[in-house]
């Protein structure tokens, strides 16, 4: 999509769309570029194979608990067996030891290592208690088109949105938005394991694995309807100029027709979508209560200790930050947790 530059929100440098134009000192620049490098290594170590565990064997009918006791894996990644049916799952052969007789396959799933470390699954995440790939998954993706588009809804969005929040509470909001969106996933996988048959659910295996920024870029493009609904994206398909509120609430429609109502279909990406929507619902709370962010970064340090500049209600790089952006673009341009935010300091200093 293009940008139009003719709308009202005003944000200084970044033009007046406040969309668009990438300043490299930026956080948001810095997650483009994290996301891109951790793509290029990807790449360069794409040929090395580390096979992934799903928990799960297929053993031939008539096979014996002595068997089954007695049996080996063979663990060589040349001699994977395809089972049908289990994609993207293969097969590791199981013999009985000493005797070479073949009575299953366990699956794994065959990823690089970049992948088979980082991806975010229901069985690593929750039931194995691998909670970094709730945060991994978010820079990790499955090819060039996927980073492209996920990459230029950064380049085009992110920068109104930090310059909104915050370069660091901008960051934590993005990783929220990640964050929710693979809870929602996983939350949707452990209801479709259960035998229902609702709407929204995912009945893949819990090993089915997930990557991608989606749910953040969701989250970001979802608080910039919030920011500046009147803004105005040109579509690339159909060409047309449209409100940013209804580019976003219409991208976030379209996730939930395909998470809800058309979820069979084998190209529908329904895991995808269900990340889509966390990311999305994480960013319609958060940019309205952005306040919750502030002690994002608390495992690293105590922000309300005295002395550090997110202390109290408000710090004082915080209210400059906003007090900038009232000189340069109005009372207007303020949220309401920036609005919130001025008239607590206000008080603090009336009261002392």
């Amino acid at each position: 999509m293009g940008i139009y530059d003719r709308e009202y929100y005003r944000t200084g440098a970044r033009g007046a769309s406040g969309l668009g134009r990438l300043r490299f000192v930026s956080f948001n620049t810095w997650i483009i570029v994290a996301n891109v490098a951790v793509f290029l290594v990807g790449l360069a170590v794409a040929k090395q194979v580390t096979l992934v565990q799903t928990g799960k064997s297929l053993v031939y009918p008539g096979t014996t608990p002595q068997q089954l006791q007695d049996a080996v894996v063979d663990r060589d990644p040349d001699h994977l067996l395809p089972v049908p049916g289990r994609q993207p799952a293969e097969g590791q052969p199981l013999y009985v030891r000493g005797t070479g007789q073949a009575i299953g396959v366990n699956l794994v799933i065959r990823m690089d290592p970049l992948t088979a470390w980082g991806h975010f699954s229901t069985n690593l995440a929750f039931l194995h208690l691998e909670v970094w790939r709730f945060i991994t998954f978010q820079f990790l993706h499955s090819g060039f088109t996927h980073i492209l588009f996920n990459m230029f809804g950064l380049f085009v969005f992110g920068g109104m949105v930090e310059q909104a929040l915050g370069s660091k509470r901008y960051v934590a909001f993005y990783l929220v938005c990640g964050v929710f969106g693979a809870i929602s996933y996983m939350v949707l996988n452990l209801l479709g394991q259960t035998g229902l048959h609702l709407p929204g659910l995912l009945f893949e295996e819990t090993y089915m694995p997930l990557v991608g920024a989606s749910a953040g870029v969701f989250g970001v493009i979802i608080a910039c309807a919030y920011i500046a609904p009147n803004a105005v994206v040109q579509l690339l398909f159909p060409p047309i100029p449209l409100r940013l509120k209804w580019f976003a609430y219409g991208y976030v429609a379209l996730a939930a027709w395909n998470l809800f109502w058309n979820n069979r279909n084998p190209g529908s990406n329904a895991g995808g979508d269900a990340a889509h929507l966390g990311g999305a619902a994480a960013g319609f709370f958060f940019i309205r209560n952005s306040h919750l962010l502030r002690d994002f970064f608390d495992i690293v340090g105590d922000s309300r200790r005295p002395g550090r500049a997110g202390a109290g209600d408000a710090g004082r790089q915080e209210i400059d930050r906003i007090l900038s952006k009232v000189s340069t673009q109005g009372l207007q341009s303020l949220s309401d947790a920036e609005k919130t935010t001025l008239r607590r300091a206000g008080e603090a200093r009336r009261d002392g």
